[in-house]
């Protein structure tokens, strides 16, 4: 991965390169100021588009896990916040990233301090 002036260029799924007008750093600050903590529900906010990575996609992967999404907040055009019905978010994001969703934050519902 090459950090640029204006984003990062790195190679997606196909081995092409791909570039990305934020950079990793500037992804995860802005995952993190659209998180609010709660203490029953893992959250994950997730990165989505109109070509592969689709919300579509995401919320089958989720419910083939027999996990049931209760609240879905869209963030901004690509940003999709997801709330689940589980404590424990990690077999979600993992297998988010075996399908191809680099983007994710995944937040457990003990993350947080209040």
């Amino acid at each position: 991965m090459k950090n640029l002036r204006n984003g990062v260029q790195s190679l997606n799924h196909k081995g092409e390169l791909s570039f990305n007008r934020m950079t990793r750093k500037e992804i995860s600050n802005k995952f993190n100021q659209e998180v609010k903590p709660d203490q029953q529900h893992a959250q994950i906010l997730i990165e989505v588009d109109s070509g592969i990575n689709t919300l579509d996609k995401a919320r089958k992967i989720i419910e083939g896990l027999g996990i049931h999404i209760i609240e879905t907040k869209r963030r901004s055009s690509k940003l999709i916040l997801l709330k689940l019905d589980i404590k424990d978010m990690r077999e979600v994001v993992l297998k988010l990233t075996e399908s191809g969703f680099f983007n994710i934050e995944g937040y457990n519902a003990s993350s947080f301090e209040i």
